[in-house]
């Protein structure tokens, strides 16, 4: 029987509350539209993309309080395989206000309350657990730590991933990513802001980005891809390098999620062994079928193939 293709672990999820509206007003009050209510965290996103684009997946996450409950109910609902650790902390709610006239975006991220240490060692019983029983091909860790986590979290679900020979990758900043990169990933995708914190190296434009990408390969990660919003992303291997970008005409709507698809549908291109560019290429339409979501949807399948061949791929120096 084929292994399951990802397993994600989520210590941060949250229930993500999407608006949009004409333009943002400072000191006064925003009238809004009821906004689009999804289960968010990033690995909880990469769970939802992955299923979407025709993969295996189950999330991991601590789920506590009213909002968590709602958002085991939505998972559910959307038939998204997921294991919930208990917690006394209230999950949090992420709220995101695009300004549609701009197409810039507020966003309203919240640390999240302390991690209990009987919720962090259940988290990481939890994982390692359903690495060795699952086997996933790939195992990804993924958005931010709440307080009260250890940095080194990551690092401990990757080396349990390695020991079961699955895949590892951990998206995530700042030295929870430092330490996880350190200790051994299979695959990076940091944005250009996130590399550049990881790096100390500027990563605004495709080459820079390529440039920064290269270092973290020779360090020792075999791909390493990079995201610049708009801009599209790079794609770095030791024998590899590209930069994908969307035309601009389809590049609207809510971002937010379109990293996680980004990566979920790298995953899965990678594990099946197409190449850089092509993985790269797809990576890229994923995670700009992300902004044409409509309700509760993450992306859907079709749009993601109608945005294919709409995505322009480029070989770098």
């Amino acid at each position: 029987m084929a292994r399951p293709d990802v397993l994600t672990v989520t210590p941060n999820p949250s229930l993500d509350l999407l608006h949009e509206t004409a333009t943002i007003v400072w000191d006064d009050a925003n009238r809004v539209a009821p906004p689009r209510v999804r289960p968010g965290g990033q690995g909880i996103n990469v769970a939802r993309a992955v299923i979407a684009l025709g993969g295996t997946a189950r999330a991991l996450a601590p789920l506590g309080g009213p909002t968590g409950d709602q958002i085991a109910a939505m998972l559910a609902a959307a038939d998204v395989p997921y294991h919930r650790i208990p917690s006394p902390a209230e999950t949090r709610t992420f709220a995101a206000i695009r300004e549609t006239a701009t197409g810039r975006s507020l966003l309203i991220n919240p640390r999240g309350e302390d991690m209990a240490e009987a919720v962090i060692a259940a988290l990481l019983d939890g994982a390692s657990d359903t690495i060795t029983k699952w086997q996933p091909r790939w195992v990804a860790c993924c958005g931010s730590l709440p307080p009260g986590a250890p940095s080194d979290l990551y690092a401990t679900i990757g080396s349990h991933a390695r020991a079961a020979g699955s895949l590892f990758t951990a998206d995530c900043d700042g030295d929870a990513l430092r330490l996880a990169a350190e200790a051994g990933c299979d695959l990076l995708v940091p944005n250009c802001f996130e590399v550049e914190r990881l790096t100390g190296l500027a990563a605004a434009d495709p080459a820079d980005a390529v440039e920064a990408a290269r270092s973290l390969v020779r360090a020792g990660t075999p791909t390493v891809a990079i995201t610049l919003g708009g801009r599209g992303a790079v794609l770095v291997t030791r024998d590899y390098a590209g930069h994908a970008r969307a035309r601009e005409e389809i590049r609207q709507g809510s971002a937010v999620g379109a990293g996680d698809a980004f990566l979920a549908c790298l995953m899965l291109r990678l594990a099946a062994g197409v190449s850089p560019g092509a993985a790269l290429r797809d990576g890229v339409a994923a995670g700009t079928a992300v902004l044409s979501g409509t309700g509760s949807d993450l992306l859907d399948l079709r749009t993601f193939e109608k945005l294919r061949p709409m995505v322009e791929l480029k070989e770098m120096l």
